[in-house]
């Protein structure tokens, strides 16, 4: 997956140049990256890979981390390399070479090369903090506010503990510090210039580095943005209505999806399910509910499991072998909703509330969390506040500096990328990254082309089954053509879903 920061983009360009530009790629011309054979089933190329970056750019021979790199090969006459990063932050992106990998003259034209950004995954060292323990309510009418008071200390607790496990390197693991490792990856595997998909929270990568290094850019895809003019609070407020608004995209055009979600919080929140074995009890309530089911908003492909999954609920209740396979279904789905939260991916021990504070320079106080909260619930009265009670309190505990990120807005900045002619992918209803982040990346960079998508897919390359959104992006990926200003796509329902209102005339697919 911001914060209200001191712009870098205000400062004189030739102190930017200073600090990002010369001195990164010249330590990166000697840097080299160690390979070695990884074959895996289906990719019997495969490589692994590891490459030592300093944790201060200032200081190159101080401590390293270790980064965790996989490689596939080109199979055939090969253009560069291709860069991904799936998102988080705080995501593994070591494997995210195999979405690219789907697609024949991808794999055949580039090396296709994921990594664990610095502080995650198999990279060294990495987060491995304790997550804060968080009840949820189970009551009809919920006062979020009072809720987002009560979970803070945790979280500030939390996030204490966490720093102090992390000291030696946790204020180093900022979005600035990883466009400088990729930089570096991009010169030590020979490419004068570098081809990026970023995905989420890799977009903030994304751009940033388009920003940061203007003239090294090749092809940048930005799929499912992030805004590039933000702070934190701006970040908890937006990011936490946008379950909402997948949500009603859905009731738009399967109004029994939508009951499906609804009726079965409200029967949880009425009666309690006790999906627990002999000797331990787990009560199951209508927002422990919402935090399973929330996972399937962000891709269109699993819409159709909402139903099936509010179909187990009723099934749980069931007394007898039946209902111990479905409390036993249930069980597992919260243990992964517990692990990834309500953004759907695991980010590995506060790894992402570290990077994202570290990249936004405000700390919410208690009266402003609570106003955003109140905004949230107000507009997004579903999902809102279960998600607002609990980021907006992300940065409380912290006391490192932050390392804020640019914002593309002064008139310097937005003059710096003018040209750039990027690439952006959005959805109309993403669970995770709204379309309006997408706009406000599109009119960050004027000369790039924006693809979008009508539905609520978070990430949409290669991801959609739709010619629409695939072709123009990976045609730019291989040949730089450039797609018009802005195409939209038309929603491709899910096999499965009920649109049986649709079909009747009830409801008008827009």
């Amino acid at each position: 997956m911001l914060k209200l920061r001191r712009s870098l983009s205000l400062l004189p360009l030739v102190v930017v140049a200073a600090a990002f530009g010369p001195a990164a790629g010249a330590s990166a011309q000697a840097a080299q990256i160690s390979w070695t054979a990884c074959p895996v089933q289906n990719y019997p190329t495969l490589q692994c890979g590891t490459f030592e970056v300093p944790y201060d750019y200032s200081r190159p021979t101080g401590k390293k981390f270790t980064l965790a790199l996989q490689k596939l090969p080109a199979s055939g006459a090969k253009i560069g390399t291709l860069f991904t990063n799936p998102g988080g932050p705080g995501v593994p992106g070591r494997t995210s070479w195999t979405l690219p990998a789907a697609s024949q003259s991808l794999s055949e034209s580039f090396d296709l090369v994921g990594f664990d950004p610095r502080g995650v995954g198999e990279t060294k060292p990495a987060f491995d903090c304790e997550e804060p323990l968080e009840v949820r309510p189970n009551s009809p009418k919920v006062d979020w506010v009072r809720v987002g008071r009560a979970l803070a200390p945790g979280i500030a607790r939390a996030n204490r503990a966490c720093q102090r496990k992390s000291a030696g390197f946790i204020a180093h693991v900022g979005t600035n510090n990883v466009v400088r490792d990729l930089d570096a990856m991009r010169a030590a595997v020979g490419d004068a210039k570098l081809t990026f998909r970023g995905a989420s929270y890799g977009t903030r990568i994304a751009y940033v580095y388009a920003y940061r290094y203007p003239q090294r850019v090749r092809a940048i895809l930005i799929d499912a943005p992030i805004t590039p003019d933000g702070s934190w609070a701006e970040y908890a407020e937006v990011r936490s209505r946008s379950n909402d608004e997948a949500l009603r995209f859905i009731r738009s055009v399967s109004p029994a999806t939508y009951a499906a979600v609804i009726a079965t919080r409200n029967s949880l929140i009425a009666s309690r399910l006790d999906i627990g074995t002999a000797g331990r009890s787990i009560p199951l309530g209508g927002y422990d509910w919402l935090a399973i089911m929330t996972g399937n908003l962000l891709a269109q492909s699993s819409w159709p499991s909402i139903t099936a999954l509010a179909d187990l609920v009723a099934t749980a209740r069931i007394v007898g072998t039946g209902g111990d396979q479905a409390r036993a279904v249930l069980r597992r789905a919260l243990a992964i909703a517990e692990a990834e939260g309500l953004d759907g991916a695991t980010a590995g021990g506060r790894a992402l509330q570290a990077i994202s504070c570290i990249d936004y320079a405000d700390r919410p106080g208690a009266r402003q969390r609570s106003r955003i909260i109140r905004n949230v619930v107000a507009r997004a009265p579903v999902i809102g506040g279960l998600l607002a009670s609990s980021t907006t309190a992300d940065c409380a505990g912290f006391t490192f500096r932050p390392d804020p990120v640019p914002r593309i807005a002064s008139r310097a900045s937005l003059a710096r990328v003018r040209n750039l002619k990027l690439a952006i992918s959005d959805s109309t209803a993403d669970a995770a990254t709204p379309l309006v982040w997408g706009r406000a990346m599109a009119r960050a960079f004027p000369s790039a082309f924006e693809v979008t998508q009508l539905g609520g897919n978070h990430v949409n390359f290669l991801r959609t089954e739709s010619d629409c959104v695939d072709d123009p992006l990976r045609e730019y990926l291989l040949t730089l053509k450039m797609a018009p200003r802005r195409t939209t796509c038309l929603f491709t329902a899910p096999a499965g879903l009920d649109m049986s209102a649709v079909a009747a005339g009830k409801r008008k697919l827009n």
